[in-house]
């Protein structure tokens, strides 16, 4: 085991044996950047939720893009990218060993289409980003076989979900964060399999519960006390209609108790083995991971799925192997420094690309083999210069380091790192980087909409006007199939914007880095996403199971 010091940050960082071991298998040098900036390098390529008008470059239509309209290279509707109507390879470029490679490829991105929205098998999805076998969504990213769900963040395998944050396989679910398996549950945090609850924090197997944190398989508690059914739906009754007042109480009661009352595990996640991070699930020999599920013998992952012996890997959608500095990769093996690559082997700074095998430098390919910088060559040519091209960038110190943030196509405060890892203007402009300033339309100027405190009192005609956020002042509406979702639940209509509200849920979480502290039951050492001054109560596993009964 060893010390480093991340050349960005200037943090320590360390490097383990095992952590040796596996650069030494994928031949690579030991990172100069610690975890956290390895992931804020790689996510700084990723957009989510920032949507742009702009035409088409292939058929002049007006289309929703992921990038902005003063990009340099051209972008396609999706239809057009997946058509036969346009050819990557005529795009591809020599390789000039005299040059840094990363320049030569950047050179390339800058020519090759790309998609407006990275969207795959989807219907009538097209207002979001990241959507893969999805229906009728509207404004979800990271949207994975989901049916009828609106402004999310993370919703994979779910239906008729609104406003939600890391939620899978839920139903008929509304201002969630972390919860799995729920159906009809409301502003509850880290649950799972509850029913018809509000206001829940870290419960399992509860039904028709209304203001609870730590349950395990209750029904008909209120404010953590058991009632009897009967008294149960004689208080709900009292409550519904939901009045706004009763869910502002309801959600600041929940954020005060969580901090001077509940505790909380090391880690969230379930069926582990040997796992340290945060919202780990079925995973066996994974350190520093977090929001992981299914994943073994590998570090450093954040937001993947079904990942093995793989290193610093990012938003994964689906199922990678010997992998390292990735992200956005979907049945990949053997690959480097590369995202969005689906169903690839031997791809080594690559973007975009599907079904192809062994192509270095590479962007906007499908079935293909032994391509460097979109350009074909034969097997014997392409394995020496891959060789060559690997020796030219160790002596750039490129190889092992993914695309840097200089080079992505968003400007930082538009990627989904500043989500995670946020930075204000000026650190943002120290390091180098670019920010967006927000486009401002023309404001509203009619008449401001009061809107009613309890839904019973909401007709149709509130979908045809426009609201005004009660905190940013933004303006924002209310769409047909959000109105109903609100009139079954019997929630009220929202008084802020999306946006706003995607970043108080985002303000729920941890961030994903780990602190060592102290259980506070037991002393026992343990490490945590809760930062040592953080108030609330962390305890270590064992206290916290005894402390469930």
């Amino acid at each position: 085991m060893k010390t480093k010091i991340c050349t960005v940050s200037n943090q320590e960082f360390v490097i383990t044996d095992e952590d040796e071991k596996f650069y030494e298998k994928m031949g690579v040098p030991e990172p100069t950047l610690c975890p956290q900036e390895r992931n804020r390098r790689r996510t700084s390529y990723r957009n989510f939720k920032n949507l742009y008008r702009r035409k088409c470059d292939g058929t002049g239509k007006m289309v929703i893009s992921m990038y902005h309209k003063d990009q340099p290279f051209p972008v396609y509707e999706n239809s057009y990218w997946w058509s036969d109507k346009w050819d990557s390879m005529e795009y591809g470029q020599e390789i000039d060993l005299g040059r840094s490679f990363l320049d030569q490829y950047h050179d390339l991105a800058m020519k090759v289409p790309r998609f407006c929205t990275n969207t795959l098998a989807s219907e009538n999805c097209e207002y979001g980003n990241q959507v893969i076998y999805s229906k009728d969504c509207y404004l979800v990213f990271g949207c994975v076989h989901d049916e009828d769900c609106m402004y999310g963040h993370i919703v994979w395998y779910s239906k008729n979900c609104l406003d939600n944050l890391y939620v899978f396989r839920c139903e008929w679910c509304s201002e969630c964060v972390d919860c799995v398996d729920c159906y009809d549950l409301h502003h509850s945090t880290e649950c799972a399999n509850c029913n018809e609850s509000y206001f829940l924090h870290d419960c399992r197997g509860c039904n028709n519960c209304f203001g609870c944190t730590n349950l395990r398989n209750k029904s008909y508690c209120f404010l953590n006390q058991q009632l009897t059914k009967e008294a149960y739906e004689l208080k709900m009754q009292s409550l519904r209609a939901f009045k706004r007042e009763t869910i502002e109480m309801g959600k600041e009661w929940l954020e005060k108790t969580k901090k001077k009352h509940c505790l909380f595990p090391p880690m969230f996640g379930v069926k582990n083995e040997d796992c340290t991070g945060n919202h780990v699930y079925e995973s066996k020999n994974c350190q520093s991971v977090f929001d992981t599920k299914n994943c073994e013998d590998s570090n450093y992952l954040f937001t993947s799925f079904g990942v093995y012996n793989s290193y610093d890997i990012s938003f994964n959608g689906g199922e990678g192997r010997f992998c390292y500095e990735c992200m956005t990769n979907g049945g990949a093996e053997d690959c480097m420094s590369s995202q969005s690559c689906y169903d690839c082997s031997g791809m080594y700074y690559c973007e975009f690309c599907y079904n192809c095998k062994d192509c270095f430098g590479c962007t906007g390919l499908r079935n293909k083999q032994y391509c460097i910088l979109n350009k074909q060559y034969e097997k014997e040519e392409y394995e020496r210069l891959r060789d060559e091209i690997i020796e030219r960038m160790k002596e750039d110190k490129e190889w092992g380091e993914f695309f840097s943030s200089k080079y992505s196509p968003f400007a930082y405060n538009e990627s989904v790192a500043q989500e995670y890892q946020p930075l204000d203007q000026d650190e943002v402009i120290s390091r180098g980087l670019r920010w967006r300033a927000e486009e401002v339309g023309a404001s509203y100027e009619g008449e401001k909409v009061k809107i009613p405190d309890t839904i019973v009192e909401v007709d149709d005609e509130i979908i045809k006007q426009v609201l005004t956020c009660q905190v940013t002042g933004k303006s924002y509406r209310i769409l047909k199939q959000e109105l109903e979702f609100y009139k079954r639940m019997k929630l009220p209509l929202p008084d802020t914007c999306p946006d706003y509200r995607h970043e108080a849920r985002m303000g729920l979480r941890n961030p994903r880095d780990l602190w060592s502290r102290s259980c506070k039951k037991c002393d026992k050492n343990v490490e945590s996403s809760f930062e040592t001054s953080c108030p609330e109560q962390v305890v270590c596993e064992s206290c916290y199971l005894d402390s469930l009964g």
